[in-house]
């Protein structure tokens, strides 16, 4: 299955350890475009459901995927309760940006970012952020706003309350075992 799988495998892990032992984890994936990451994530027992601002994009996942997306922007101030009320989930255990901050600006990232965390129904965001242009942005199309997770970071969440990683390689994410201690 490859490196995607297993960046996959490794987030339902995570999801997994953060989530209430009672039930199935929960993850959230904006951005998620025809719906990859919430299939896998399915495949791999969690609760998956994802979201996009590109109605045409949603319209291409296949039909078993395309029940558990939205048409919702991240910008949207009730986007949480829509979130709820569309799929019938109570929390959310993890919240995925997944290559999708570019397209915002760092002022509507951060106002965005500070919404979701004011939510105590939602745990922990996990941010993607791939430093290369979206094709629409090499294109010309849209204006994009790259910047390295860092740098997103220290814009967006400066008190490091949220997980940034680099959407290319191994999601590095913390230990999914509470006994291990990350060092093997």
């Amino acid at each position: 299955m490859g490196e995607n799988h297993d960046r996959e495998r490794a987030l339902a892990a995570f999801a997994a350890f953060v989530a209430d032992d009672d039930r199935k984890p929960v993850v959230v994936v904006a951005g998620c475009g025809a719906g990859a990451t919430v299939a896998e994530l399915r495949a791999d027992g969690v609760a998956a459901y994802g979201f996009d601002a590109s109605r045409s994009i949603l319209e291409t996942a296949a039909p078993s995927t395309r029940e558990r997306l939205l048409e919702a922007d991240v910008r949207d101030d009730d986007l949480v309760a829509s979130l709820r009320e569309a799929f019938g989930i109570d929390e959310i255990d993890v919240f995925v940006t997944e290559c999708m901050l570019s397209f915002l600006t760092v002022d509507e990232a951060t106002a965005a970012l500070d919404r979701l965390r004011s939510h105590d129904r939602v745990g922990t965001l996990l941010h993607l952020v791939r430093i290369d242009p979206p094709v629409a942005a090499q294109d010309g199309e849209i204006d994009a706003t790259i910047l390295p997770p860092a740098e997103w970071q220290a814009a967006c969440d400066p008190d490091g309350e949220d997980l940034w990683r680099d959407a290319i390689g191994p999601l590095d994410l913390p230990p999914s075992d509470p006994s291990d201690d990350g060092d093997t």
